[in-house]
């Protein structure tokens, strides 16, 4: 079962997006690589000291499926 949480932090390096939820019990990182679009998940140790931080309330975007956008 996924679980939708309500707030998050976004740094941001030159190279990846690190989408962080702030919620209690989080622990997972959506990383997107900025250059392959690749998204991985990871911990919250590999989020780099020098990123830059900002809170967000939210992600919005495109999904790629067979039939399209």
């Amino acid at each position: 079962m996924a679980t939708a949480y309500e707030r998050y932090n976004l740094h941001t390096t030159p190279e990846k997006f690190f989408i962080e939820a702030c919620d209690e019990g989080a622990d997972a990182v959506l990383v997107i690589d900025r250059v392959s679009n690749e998204m991985t998940l990871t911990g919250r140790n590999d989020i780099p000291p020098s990123a830059v931080t900002r809170p967000i309330c939210g992600i919005m975007g495109t999904i790629r499926l067979v039939a399209g956008m």
